[in-house]
């Protein structure tokens, strides 16, 4: 959109003879004063021996100031642009600065010096990871923004459970201690299975979750649930952008293949396989199912039909299933995924030799770490690696990030904390100081991009919930470390 200045239209004449006639007026009034010098010399002398005729002189003396003082003004008038007097008119716009909106107990859980907030992580420890100190990680995460002086001033109060990473006991626990006891204003954390409908479709609480969320519990969650990872539809755009900048997707015919709760994305996939030079040649939807022999039997049918059609690329959401599917119909057709955990295809015995498999994935946070070119991630993980913690017994310690090296879990968990409580802390900031549930929410949707720790690009705006526009990079199997390693 081109930008037009609207400009007064005088000719290059009527400005030589507005200067032209302002140096006359100039060199009147010259004459004029000079006369009227010797003038007022005889009428101050006047005065002191014929005061009578004083009322006779008094209107030359103050005809000739009158007439003199605006026919002074041509010489200032000659560097016009720096005088400006209509914008000195305009200056008292600035003075809104100095009477700041106060703060106040605005909302449930927002006083004038604080904002209370539910934080929870999940412990995987059953598994045999590494994790570290779970809750010191979000501690600090929340020290770190009242350290740079809170948002808006009011500082966070943090109120954090760690609980399984299995089930929803745990979580639901925490969602009634936070809302009803502590009478937190959000749910700032990470949580699974749609467990943060407890805070936004039960309760009428803001949740930001530092994890990806469903469909389903964005349609139920009332436009109060907002998540650091980008949302299903957003990882699969970038998918596709990446994809086809890998070149796989010009002039391809594609079978596109979702779960029937996943119908919305027909269309915006479709628009975005077409902007990438491919073509949908057809759409199956598969009803989910709890067990798998019923979903491998879904899939089977499935596969029939694409080895009649014979597209050039399958791309499915559910890409284990497919595989294994594919396999089993001893048919060679390339799968396209945005799935690069390698429990998801080993877990159903897949290999993901015995099938060409296209994947793509974010870049790691240890990649990330390792480039060392991410200040804010830098600022993250040495936030923490300088923090100390207070246990329950009233010991100060120091925690570290780095308690088993051979483990990413902790940094993983350090950085997902600082891109949770610093996106709440983006958007609370920018509702202003009467943060209420709905000064956040126009808030978030007018918010933009914004710089998170571990991600190349972020942002919030109208309809788009999940941060994380992180561009995607190809992925490789590597079977002798058995997962999926970056290409190249």
């Amino acid at each position: 959109m081109f930008r037009y200045v609207v400009a007064t239209t005088e000719t290059l004449e009527v400005q030589v003879f507005k200067r032209l006639l302002g140096v006359l007026i100039a060199l009147s009034v010259l004459v004029t004063a000079c006369g009227g010098d010797s003038d007022s010399d005889t009428t101050d002398d006047a005065p002191v021996e014929q005061p009578a005729s004083e009322p006779d002189a008094e209107p030359e003396t103050t005809d000739e100031p009158a007439e003199d003082e605006p026919a002074a003004e041509p010489e200032p008038a000659e560097d016009e642009p720096a005088a400006e007097p209509e914008p000195a008119e305009d200056e008292p716009a600035a003075e809104p600065e100095a009477t700041p909106e106060p703060l106040t107990a605005s909302f449930r859980g927002v006083t004038e010096t604080e904002i209370r907030i539910g934080m929870t992580s999940l412990d995987a420890e059953m598994f045999g990871f590494d994790q570290g100190d779970l809750a010191s990680k979000w501690q600090v995460a929340a020290d770190a923004v009242n350290a740079a002086g809170g948002i808006n001033g009011r500082m966070l109060v943090p109120f954090i459970e760690v609980f399984d990473v299995l089930g929803s006991v745990g979580a639901d626990a925490a969602c009634v201690k936070f809302v009803e006891d502590e009478m937190v204003f959000a749910f700032v954390g990470w949580l699974r299975e749609d467990n943060e409908l407890c805070y936004t479709e039960l309760n009428n609480t803001i949740a930001v979750n530092g994890n990806d969320v469903t469909p389903d519990a964005i349609s139920r969650s009332n436009g109060l649930l907002f998540a650091t990872e980008a949302t299903t539809l957003g990882i699969e755009v970038n998918m596709i952008a990446a994809a086809a900048a890998d070149g796989l997707l010009e002039g391809k015919s594609v079978h596109l293949s979702l779960l029937v709760t996943e119908e919305a994305l027909i269309d915006p996939l479709g628009a975005a396989l077409e902007a990438g030079g491919a073509s949908i040649s057809s759409v199956s939807t598969i009803t989910a199912v709890d067990d798998v022999p019923a979903a491998e039997a879904n899939h089977d049918v499935i596969v029939q039909r694409i080895a009649d059609e014979s597209p050039d690329l399958v791309y499915s959401l559910e890409p284990s299933l497919m595989a294994a599917a594919l396999i089993r119909a001893g048919i060679d057709i390339p799968v396209m995924t945005s799935e690069s955990d390698e429990d998801i295809f080993l877990n159903l015995g897949v290999d993901p030799n015995d099938i060409q498999i296209h994947a793509f994935a974010p870049a790691q946070n240890q990649t990330i770490w390792d480039q060392g070119n991410d200040p804010l991630l830098i600022e993250c993980v040495e936030n923490y690696n300088n923090a100390q913690i207070t246990d329950e017994d009233g010991n100060v310690e120091m925690v570290n990030v780095t308690e088993d090296p051979s483990q990413p879990f902790n940094l993983d968990l350090v950085v997902r904390a600082c891109q949770t409580v610093q996106l709440f802390a983006a958007i609370a900031t920018a509702a202003g100081p009467n943060l209420t549930n709905d000064t956040f929410l126009e808030a978030a949707a007018n918010l933009g991009s914004i710089d998170l720790p571990g991600m190349s690009a972020a942002s919030l705006g109208e309809g788009k919930i999940g941060a994380d526009d992180s561009p995607m990079i190809k992925v490789v199997w590597d079977p002798d470390e058995e997962e999926f390693v970056p290409a190249g």
